[in-house]
């Protein structure tokens, strides 16, 4: 087994370029843990609850190893788990081929918040890994919940067919198609992975980019509270306005 190994994002964009499978892979699973949640993360526990559910996944489960190749967790680190040339324990009639990513937390609705460095680490880690195994994302990322319990592809979430509500019922708005399209993919097509970009980079202004560039790049944790600030007080603006570029290379 592979030991595990904990990443920030641009620590796993260098991992993930260095990387040499030889798998095919043409699909990322995308994933909650529901159990380990929100609670059990203390901020410095990221190897020993991924351990914990390899263990459980080996002793409980009968699996071979840990069921994802990634964990991302709340506070956007992400940490390795199963071998990449290995194929995922993660969604049944979906595995071949596949990356499966679990995002750390229970995103049904009435569990947990999920927290910016989040959201933003899983929008770069899904780029990240589809520009390097040239996966479209419009096409070939996939919730656990379009599949049914016994490995058809349904391609939507169905309350009454879905195998489960996983990645959440409340994950980036929702586990259905619909939901995917209009909040997480938006994300992961913004994300800006500047040494495969091949066209210049425009330079930040709106506040809406500013804010994102600063939390990709884990400077903010509170979206909302910056966006605010930067509304608000015009030397915030240019403050952030110009952190954002150079973070961006327009500098």
């Amino acid at each position: 087994m592979s030991e595990l190994k904990s990443y920030t994002i641009s620590e796993f964009e260098k991992y993930v370029d260095d990387l040499r499978v030889s798998r095919d892979i043409s699909l990322i699973q995308v994933h909650h843990t529901y159990s380990p949640s929100y609670k059990q993360f203390t901020g410095n526990n990221h190897i020993t609850l991924q351990s914990n559910m390899r263990s459980y996944h080996i002793k409980t489960n009968g699996w071979s190893d840990i069921a994802q190749h990634f964990t991302i967790f709340p506070d956007g680190v992400v940490v390795t788990g199963r071998s990449l040339e290995m194929i995922p324990a993660g969604i049944k009639g979906a595995n071949s081929g596949a990356i499966c990513i679990e995002c750390l937390g229970n995103f049904d609705r009435g569990g947990d918040k999920m927290r910016d460095l989040q959201k933003c680490a899983i929008a770069a880690v899904i780029r990240i890994l589809a520009d390097k195994f040239g996966i479209n994302p419009e096409t070939g990322i996939v919730y656990h919940s379009w599949w049914t319990s016994d490995g058809k592809k349904i391609g939507d979430y169905n309350a009454t067919k879905s195998s489960k509500t996983c990645p959440g019922t409340n994950f980036f708005g929702g586990n259905s198609r619909s939901a995917f399209e209009k909040n997480l993919l938006p994300l992961i097509t913004q994300y800006n992975n500047k040494k495969d970009s091949t066209q210049p980079l425009k330079s930040v202004e709106s506040i809406n980019d500013i804010i994102w560039e600063l939390c990709n790049a884990c400077i903010i944790t509170d979206s909302n509270l910056w966006m605010k600030k930067c509304k608000e007080d015009n030397n915030t603006y240019w403050l952030c306005r110009k952190m954002a570029n150079y973070l961006r290379g327009t500098l």
